[in-house]
């Protein structure tokens, strides 16, 4: 230890800064002066880690650091930690050397004996075996983390009345802020996670009316607002005097409304039960709070099967989505044509399959979009494609009744004479809504038909008329489309396609659909193996009342198989993730089972009334950027996810 007189202390703190190998930590209650800028000179272009503590009580103490300190430090890279209760004076250099005393970092408190301030300052070195620098070091930092807030280029404002566990409002002094970014506060017990919902300028000097909105709390002195508004005066006057008036006061203010989403302990996201102080520091989100959170689920807890699906927007931060929470509890995906929707099932499917996480994957597809590209993924043994050809597949008597009408011939199935009772009383046999007690999957339609009671000549009749409309093929074929049926169900690869591209009548592809997804269910009711179906434009499969060209009623075969998977698949590991892109036109008992949310641009008005409807997680800010969102960014939320992201999921 040495005593430092005023004539040393300066000199010995350049010959320190000088010597520095590591790092330099400064505590000081006021910083200004060249002596200041002498000191830090030292450090510049050198890799020295560099950080200061000032006091920051009042305005005062800023009118005496001034902005040319903090311009100083941050051209040498350093950081700066503001405490309000901050009067020690000392420098640690690469927590070895230290000195300590009354002196500010000024050019008063740094000069020497002839002028300034009378100081007295000690020397400490560690080197020698004392003791008192790492106490030094262990304080320096217990000052900075438990009673100062870093100030840096992530520092954006500071918390105004009032802060509420729910929601805060803070002041900008860095603009560089969007909608739906992320900010954070840092307190002791953790970090504070929230989202920008709201932005909004005043200009102090300006006129506001106080009495129309919440956000219009300042306005004018009244005697400016009644010298320019007089109705004496003329109508351009005022226009130009209201110009002149706004470019005269620069006073302009930023808000921003941020909702909180919880806060960060250890990793964990939980909620924020207790509203911290007004005036604390509001930061940018670190990257590594939000990694902490991003592959936890909304309870909570670790992802089980997480599945990167991008980047969170404008940031290289990725983003996962539980594919245990999409089996287990249901999926919607929705967005309208051109908006990344299709693109980013694709891309989920992929990381789903190529992670290996033993979830067996059922894709119905209208327009054989996914074959190619899945296959590719994830080789051609491990994925099997269903081709359907062009067939005809009723699972209702009704169906096969309406085909003879159709070809005039109703007195067959239709009326009370014994014919037609006796043909009714077959096709009832013969017909079912089962894939294995149906007849079709042993006989053709074409052999069903000619087993009807009638005249010879009237059943030919009958056959020639259905061939001509539909082809003969699609008469017989039956038996063929149920077995790829079976395959596709039976198979054991990785990821089944069902390829309906060929089925133009809507009916069959509801029958066929319908079919398959009620012997999945019962096939997981016997073996609950983890399976997840995946049914692409949902709104012709299982359509809202008053939608759509097929039923929506109990004889929509493909819509009571949703509906109970929707309901009762998660007792046995059967995950629906339901697409369209009309919400609306989705039953809404099977919509209001999807609690996770995939979610890109939508602009139809009746699409964005039902998802304000039945999605539970996502705020009024979040359904209302979706009319304007760019192709491949969507937002995601619900229980797959810890809090609603909006996340660029890339483009084709």
């Amino acid at each position: 230890m040495e005593f430092l007189t005023s004539d040393e202390i300066l000199v010995r703190i350049k010959e320190l800064v000088q010597g520095a190998r590591e790092s330099v930590r400064i505590a000081s209650a006021w910083i200004k002066g060249r002596s200041f800028e002498e000191i830090l000179d030292a450090v510049e272009d050198r890799d020295v880690s560099l950080e200061i503590v000032l006091r920051a009580s009042e305005l005062q103490d800023l009118l005496i650091t001034d902005d040319r300190v903090f311009r100083k430090i941050k051209e040498v890279g350093g950081k700066v930690y503001l405490c309000s209760r901050l009067h020690a004076k000392f420098i640690v250099v690469d927590g070895c050397r230290a000195v300590v005393g009354s002196a500010n970092f000024t050019d008063a408190g740094l000069s020497d004996l002839s002028s300034g301030n009378i100081e007295a300052g000690v020397f400490y070195d560690s080197s020698d075996g004392d003791e008192q620098v790492g106490k030094l070091i262990a304080y320096f930092e217990k000052v900075k983390r438990e009673h100062s807030g870093e100030f840096g280029s992530d520092l954006l404002g500071f918390t105004l009345n009032p802060v509420k566990p729910q929601s805060c409002e803070f002041i900008l002094i860095d603009e560089d802020v969007s909608l739906q970014s992320y900010v954070e506060v840092r307190l002791p017990e953790g970090k504070v996670l929230a989202r920008v919902t709201s932005l909004f300028a005043y200009d102090m000097g300006f006129f506001a009316n106080p009495f129309t909105s919440r956000e219009s709390m300042v306005f004018a002195p009244l005697e400016d607002f009644r010298r320019i508004f007089s109705d004496s005066r003329d109508g351009e006057w005022k226009k130009a005097a209201v110009y002149a008036y706004t470019n005269s006061n620069g006073n302009r203010i930023k808000i921003a409304t941020a909702d909180v989403i919880g806060i960060v302990r250890e990793g964990r996201l939980d909620p924020l039960r207790r509203p911290f102080d007004v005036g604390e520091a509001v930061y940018r989100v670190s990257p590594d709070t939000l990694r902490d959170v991003l592959t936890r689920t909304l309870s909570g807890e670790r992802m089980r099967i997480p599945v990167r699906v991008g980047v969170l927007e404008d940031s290289s931060i990725d983003v996962f989505l539980d594919a245990g929470e999409v089996v287990s509890r249901h999926m919607l995906v929705i967005g309208t044509t051109g908006s990344g929707k299709s693109y980013f099932v694709k891309k989920f499917l992929r990381t789903l399959l190529r992670d290996g996480s033993g979830i067996q994957v059922f894709v119905f597809d209208p327009h054989g979009e996914y074959g190619e590209v899945l296959r590719e993924r994830v080789g051609e043994d491990a994925a099997d494609h269903v081709i359907f050809g062009e067939t005809l597949f009723p699972v209702y008597p009704e169906e096969v009744a309406e085909l003879v009408k159709e070809s005039g011939y109703s007195s067959l199935v239709s009326g009370n004479s014994s014919l037609a009772r006796e043909n009714s009383s077959l096709l009832s046999r013969v017909i079912k809504p089962s894939l294995r007690l149906t007849e079709l999957s042993r006989r053709s339609l074409r052999e069903i038909l000619l087993s009807l009671r009638g005249e010879e000549d009237t059943l030919e009749s009958l056959l020639g008329y259905l061939e001509e409309v539909y082809g003969e093929e699609m008469l017989l074929n039956q038996p063929r489309t149920a077995e790829r049926m079976r395959r596709g169900i039976n198979s054991p690869a990785r990821v089944v396609i069902f390829n309906f591209r060929n089925i133009t009548n809507p009916q069959t592809r509801v029958n066929l659909a319908g079919l398959i997804m009620q012997e999945l269910f019962n096939r997981n009711k016997q073996n609950p193996v983890h399976r997840l179906i995946v049914l692409e434009e949902a709104h012709n499969f299982a359509p809202e009342r008053g939608f759509g060209d097929v039923s929506a009623g109990r004889d929509n075969i493909a819509l009571t198989a949703a509906r109970k998977i929707a309901s009762e698949g998660r007792k046995f590991n059967l995950g629906l993730m339901t697409i369209t892109q009309r919400p609306a036109q989705v039953s809404k008992f099977v919509l209001a089972q999807m609690n996770t949310q995939a979610m890109f641009r939508t602009i139809n008005s009746s699409d964005l009334e039902a998802i304000a409807t039945l999605v539970e997680y996502a705020g009024e800010d979040i359904l209302g950027i979706l009319p304007s969102l760019p192709t491949g960014t969507g937002v995601l939320s619900g229980t797959g996810v810890p809090f609603p992201v909006v996340v660029d999921v890339g483009s084709l």
